[in-house]
């Protein structure tokens, strides 16, 4: 692989690193948005469910996004150390 490839492989997971942060965060705002729009207009048997449900939608989703960057940030690593040698 050429030298040029790399530093483009490289380019592009940080730019999804940059794009997945952006990602949860627009999550956690849109539940937390979520949270408050279930306390004003709904029962509290159907409001717990749902906040709940937007807990674990963050968590988990949270939870992806930080495994992925993870993942990318290694093979970033791994590419530096193989651009640079």
């Amino acid at each position: 692989m050429s030298n040029e490839d790399i530093k483009f492989q490289i380019s592009e997971l940080r730019k999804d690193k940059i794009l997945y942060a952006v990602e949860i965060g627009s999550v956690v705002l849109v539940c937390l948005f979520g949270l408050r729009f279930s306390e004003l207009y709904f029962p509290s048997g159907l409001r717990t469910t749902i906040d709940w449900l937007l807990l674990v939608i963050v968590v988990a989703y949270g939870i992806f996004v930080l495994i992925g960057n993870i993942l990318r940030w290694r093979k970033i690593k791994r590419l530096e150390k193989e651009l640079f040698d």
